[in-house]
């Protein structure tokens, strides 16, 4: 019995401890929900405090564009190797030019009186830009496919870059040979976008010859617009239109006298207005470092503002240069 009562005892005893400690946490719950509620100041933080005074206008929110930047933007590392062509190597490349200027076999052909001036100007800009330059005068139009297959063939691997210039009459689409046959402008650069050397190379193709028989007209301008007038005798480098187009491949760039279906403009003494201006402005600007796509808009500003025997001579120019060109200059 004895042992009985006390393992009663025990157990009420742990009962009473149980129900006091259940008490003792209940009302320290109830205490922290009784300071809540009565909204203690003291125990609250500063940024729910009530305060009795009158509330502060919303403002319009500001626009995210006018806020600025408290963090300083990391400026971004321009390569300019990778968006130059490289032009280091010496000589920087071929430079052909193929001078048409007898043209006695054609019925309808008159010689190109002034064309020689275009080529000597064009040997020494070229020579200056570190280019090798060959010439080949009056070529026949299958001469013309073979000497430019030729190049084609050479090995340019040590070489940054190759430029054709043809000088001669043309058609839309296609230059002459002296025996008045047309080559297609798109056969002559095809040969050069299988060259495996020339591969990401920039190929530079300068054509005077007309592209088509018409001239072009000049429109008005607004007053205090005015063009440059030329008064002296031109000559065109035309023959009749046929349906040629000129499509390119990648780091190619064809600079025309002027646009499909126009007369191209030439001086009996001076040279063409187009070669005349393009010797101009690379003998200028590639000592400043300016690129070629600056250069020949330059270009086609000033040809595009002459009158010629009373028309006017948009030029053209086509490319799919990847990178930007500055040619050098000596």
């Amino acid at each position: 019995m004895v042992k009985t009562g006390a393992a009663s005892n025990k157990s009420q005893g742990n009962k009473n401890e149980q129900k006091k400690l259940k008490t003792s946490d209940g009302s320290k719950r109830k205490k922290v929900v009784r300071r809540n509620s009565q909204g203690d100041k003291e125990n609250l933080p500063e940024c729910v405090q009530k305060t009795n005074g009158p509330k502060r206008k919303r403002e319009p929110l500001e626009p995210t564009s006018n806020i600025s930047d408290h963090y300083p933007k990391k400026k971004r590392a321009v390569s300019t190797k990778s968006e130059l062509y490289s032009m280091s190597n010496r000589p920087l490349g071929y430079c052909l030019i193929v001078n048409n200027f007898n043209f006695e076999g054609t019925l309808q052909l008159r010689n190109r009186t002034g064309t020689d001036k275009d080529k000597d100007d064009l040997t020494r800009v070229f020579e200056k830009m570190a280019f090798k330059v060959e010439v080949r005068d009056d070529l026949q139009a299958s001469d013309i496919q073979n000497v430019l297959k030729e190049f084609a063939e050479r090995d340019h691997s040590q070489m940054d870059a190759f430029a054709c210039c043809i000088l001669s009459h043309g058609e839309k689409g296609s230059v002459l040979g002296i025996d008045g046959k047309p080559v297609p402008i798109r056969e002559l650069t095809n040969l050069f976008a299988n060259c495996h050397t020339l591969v990401n190379k920039p190929k530079l193709f300068f054509i005077q010859a007309c592209q088509g028989n018409e001239a072009q007209q000049g429109v008005w301008m607004a007053d205090g617009q005015e063009n440059t007038t030329e008064e002296r005798t031109f000559e065109e480098d035309s023959h009749t239109a046929t349906s040629h187009s000129v499509p390119i491949e990648a780091d190619f760039l064809i600079g025309i006298a002027t646009v499909e279906y126009h007369k191209a403009f030439r001086h009996k003494t001076d040279g063409s207005i187009f070669i005349q201006e393009l010797c101009n402005q690379l003998e200028s600007g590639c000592p400043r470092k300016e690129d070629i796509h600056s250069i020949l808009t330059k270009v086609n500003s000033i040809v595009s503002s002459k009158i010629l025997q009373g028309h006017k001579q948009m030029p053209e120019v086509r490319y799919t240069l990847t990178k930007a060109l500055v040619l050098p200059m000596k």
